[in-house]
């Protein structure tokens, strides 16, 4: 598999760059903003890529991190979200800002990105949020307040928190909350 290609930038564009590379000129896609980032034209540069064949048609993706390249691998296992919906994220966030973003659920952020209306925003970051391992951070003080009694009865951290994730909501009465976490605790 291709994972990075170094060679000589012959011309960049928002959205693609050419790369000699030995005797070969690559076309190579990447994120919009990337261009600028790019050294000018006639230096070296390397580029972690991604190669994707889309009807019947092999594209290659071109990033400057490989944590950037990881991520849009991810993102393409993410139903409709295509190669260029997921160069149109990295063209606006980067790999750990994206994250972030995803974690907080922050739906006004990533309606941000063009082709992300606030629906599409909001589904993609319930999926991402499973898909990727990302746990929606909790700090409210109802929420502390319930972790710490967990924590007095003798449960792990760990525990806790994930019973607390999974049944907690704001509104409810501290008691509530408790006796839920403690019913998906016992089930465990």
């Amino acid at each position: 598999m291709l994972a990075q290609v170094e060679g000589q930038l012959q011309y960049k564009e928002p959205g693609r760059v050419f790369l000699k590379s030995g005797p070969f000129v690559l076309e190579i896609l990447t994120p919009f903003s990337l261009s600028e980032r790019l050294p000018p034209p006639g230096q070296d540069c390397r580029l972690y890529v991604c190669l994707r064949i889309r009807n019947e048609i092999p594209e290659l993706y071109g990033f400057l991190s490989a944590e950037a390249r990881e991520l849009f691998s991810r993102l393409q296992e993410v139903s409709r979200l295509g190669p260029r919906l997921a160069l149109n994220i990295l063209g606006v966030f980067e790999p750990q800002e994206f994250l972030e973003i995803i974690a907080q659920n922050d739906v006004e952020s990533l309606s941000k990105v063009p082709g992300i209306g606030p629906r599409r925003a909001e589904r993609l970051c319930v999926e991402l949020r499973s898909r990727l391992g990302i746990r929606k951070p909790l700090t409210s003080p109802l929420f502390n307040e319930a972790l710490s009694a967990l924590l007095n009865l003798g449960f792990s951290p760990d525990e806790a928190r994930m019973a607390l994730e999974k049944s907690f909501q704001e509104g409810k009465d501290l008691s509530e909350i408790i006796k839920e976490a403690l019913k998906r605790l016992s089930t465990s």
